[in-house]
């Protein structure tokens, strides 16, 4: 089938989910991209949603990312990771060039820097409408909110390289752990979490945002260039 004369190109997203790391023997963002791959709702909206999982291990970020960016060619990029004493899904607006030196991976490795890229800058700021993309996940039915620090750790460590490597629009999101099934939990402390299903719908939304941000964004580079070709 040939696409429509006149539609907009389809997007590539990729959506990224970390494995088990000390201390969360299970990790609920590979349940979240698990679901998104049985999704046919993005391509309703030309979006393609890429899911990938990364192991949480410190060495060889680097060349594990720029081997993923440039195979999948995304046209943005959001990465899940858990924080699991977060009580709502976090929207983070910046990476730090920090690693915590004391903090084991998967593989019970610490980092051999305290700094992710030692002579790099101190922040990146993360490529997204990090604003409008809390408002979305709240519009899902998942509790938001905006963060600035994105830890010490992996997840700090990707979205910062990540930022380094591509020149899309691109985030990450830590989110809580899910709501328990178990009745007992209804009125419990946990009774105030989103399940997995909502936090699910709610990366999805957030997913198909990013792609109308990276059209918008593709669409404003194209008239910049238009008008420098033709003097204005």
């Amino acid at each position: 089938m040939y696409p429509t004369p006149g539609a907009p190109p389809k997007l590539r997203i990729l959506v990224t989910a970390f494995g088990a790391f000390p201390g969360a023997p299970s990790n609920p963002t590979l349940s979240i991209i698990a679901r998104l791959g049985k999704s046919r709702r993005a391509a309703l909206f030309d979006v393609e949603i890429v899911t990938r999982a990364l192991p949480v291990v410190y060495a060889g970020a680097l060349i594990r990312l720029a081997r993923l960016i440039g195979d999948i060619q995304p046209d943005a990029i959001v990465h899940l990771g858990l924080a699991g004493r977060r009580k709502a899904m976090s929207v983070e607006s910046r990476a730090l060039n920090r690693l915590g030196p004391l903090r084991q991976d998967a593989a019970r490795q610490t980092p051999e820097s305290n700094r992710i890229r030692p002579g790099g800058r101190d922040a990146l700021k993360a490529r997204w409408p990090a604003v409008r993309l809390a408002t979305v996940l709240k519009g899902a039915g998942a509790g938001a909110q905006l963060s600035i620090d994105a830890g010490d750790y992996v997840c700090n460590q990707t979205l910062y390289l990540s930022l380094e490597l591509s020149g899309v629009p691109t985030g990450f999101i830590h989110i809580p752990r899910p709501r328990p099934r178990r009745p007992e939990w209804r009125m419990g402390a946990a009774a105030h979490l989103p399940t997995l299903a909502q936090m699910t719908g709610a990366v999805e939304a957030a997913a198909l945002a990013m792609a109308a941000h990276a059209r918008r964004t593709s669409r404003l580079r194209a008239q910049c260039g238009s008008n420098i070709v033709h003097g204005s």
